[in-house]
């Protein structure tokens, strides 16, 4: 074997000796995405996230194989991490070709040094489990923050102004009306501490400093809900009932009357359904429910009739509303059922509204609306429509719609319908069906 000359010596002794290099990120949903850690000099441990910025985070998820940076979150230091060894000043252009060609700083422990973040990054290299929105508001653009970074735990905590911001302008919802106020419960010192922080200026709410250490302190019946410019949802009001009234859509915090002109079928569809109050049966005109005392909405909604919000609606110039001229809408209740009966083919008639079945008053209730609801459930034709609560009254209050079938309708809410006056059905007055065909038809459809 040749003997190598002995100038090459040191240097081959030095890279047999030098500790690996190598770096990698952690506790994320791939590995493109997580907490930065790092083996060099010696050490191993996670990197400081202080003075982090995109141009790190570029190198970082280049030198992984991870494509471009997307989202640089930092995270205050946890108290079992209090002991452990970051390598804190790290410094990159991002433009080098790996992280080892940037100012790596010196390695140090939480005791001995200013560092309060962890750093972390998330690449687009491979699809996480980032996301985030507004949950239970009434539209994409209004409610309860709900925001996931990693497989870690869901944060789900109220937001101040500065950080609802930022969250709005993320979802494509415009600037931030109102943020949520929050306070944290527990120790009197935390008042004003945050559990996502940030500047205002961020592009997306995962740049920002997120504190888990408040994580299970969150007050969340006491946050108000997110409201972002973009939001938009529909209301009944001045019926006798939640799904029955005059027409009124709020635009962020301000709630306008829509135009009778401008409420067609399936714009009428489209908010009974958001309502969770079935399908459209009439719309009033003439003011029936009363006048608005808000402005007028500009716009008019040009919905298919398919879609579950009325915020996902496209929308055009609106007409010009005079006096008297605020749209109304009755919707019929989302489902029928008869139930106390000896079979789901007989028995106390009930709908559901908003998630909740109520018995339908029997003061209009004849044969024909019986043989159309039987229609409806598969369960042939109408034997009987007995009324005075024949079978039972229920727990629920009486639903005081009345139907005017003719009998050949499809369904019930293809039926004339009228509200009751007041009062609106007497106690244990409810409606009735006793149907030709029994559960071996396979009735009971439930509407």
């Amino acid at each position: 074997m040749a003997l190598f000359p002995l100038a090459l010596w040191p240097l081959l002794l030095a890279c047999w000796t030098r500790p690996p290099e190598s770096l990698a990120l952690v506790r994320g949903g791939n590995r493109c995405e997580g907490l930065l850690q790092v083996q060099s000099l010696g050490q191993q441990g996670l990197v400081c996230g202080d003075h982090w910025g995109l141009g790190e985070a570029s190198v970082i998820c280049r030198q992984l194989g991870c494509g471009r940076a997307l989202y640089v979150p930092t995270y205050v230091v946890w108290p079992q991490e209090a002991q452990q060894s970051l390598l804190q000043g790290v410094q990159c252009q991002g433009v080098e070709a790996s992280l080892w060609d940037c100012s790596l700083g010196k390695w140090g422990s939480l005791n001995g040094c200013k560092c309060e973040c962890i750093g972390a990054v998330h690449c687009s290299g491979r699809t996480g489990l980032a996301s985030l929105g507004l949950r239970g508001g009434g539209s994409p653009c209004a409610g309860t923050p709900v925001i996931r970074i990693t497989e870690g735990p869901v944060i789900s905590c109220g937001l101040h102004q500065k950080e609802a911001s930022v969250f709005c302008r993320r979802l494509g919802c415009g600037p931030a009306l109102q943020a949520s106020r929050p306070h944290l419960t527990g120790h009197p010192g935390w008042l004003g501490s945050k559990v996502i922080s940030c500047q205002g200026t961020e592009s997306s709410i995962f740049n920002c400093r997120f504190n888990l250490n408040f994580l299970d302190h969150c007050d969340l019946p006491t946050d108000s809900e997110v409201v972002c410019a973009g939001h938009t949802e529909a209301r009944l009001v001045g019926g006798e009932h939640p799904c029955a009234g005059r027409l009124e859509v709020r635009r962020g915090l301000t709630w306008d009357t829509v135009c009778h002109a401008d409420l067609d079928l399936a714009t009428a569809h489209v908010v009974c359904r958001e309502l969770q109050c079935g399908a459209a049966a009439s719309t009033p005109e003439g003011a029936r429910f009363g006048r608005g005392s808000g402005p007028a909405w500009t716009e008019a909604f040009r919905c298919a009739g398919n879609e579950s919000l009325l915020f996902h609606c496209p929308r055009a110039r609106g007409s010009q509303c005079g006096p008297g001229r605020d749209a109304g809408l009755r919707c019929t209740g989302e489902k029928f059922r008869l139930v106390n009966g000896s079979s789901s083919c007989e028995g106390r008639v009930e709908l559901q509204v908003q998630g909740s079945w109520a018995p339908l008053c029997a003061t209009h209730w004849d044969i024909a609306d019986a043989t159309v609801l039987c229609h409806q459930l598969n369960c042939g034709s109408a034997v009987a429509a007995p009324r005075g609560g024949h079978f039972g009254d229920g727990d629920a209050a009486i639903w005081p719609d009345a139907f005017h079938c003719g009998g050949t309708e499809p369904y019930l809410w293809n039926c004339p319908v009228s509200t009751l006056g007041v009062p609106a059905c007497a106690p244990g007055n409810s409606a009735s069906a006793v149907c030709s065909g029994g559960c071996n038809q396979g009735c009971g459809g439930g509407g």
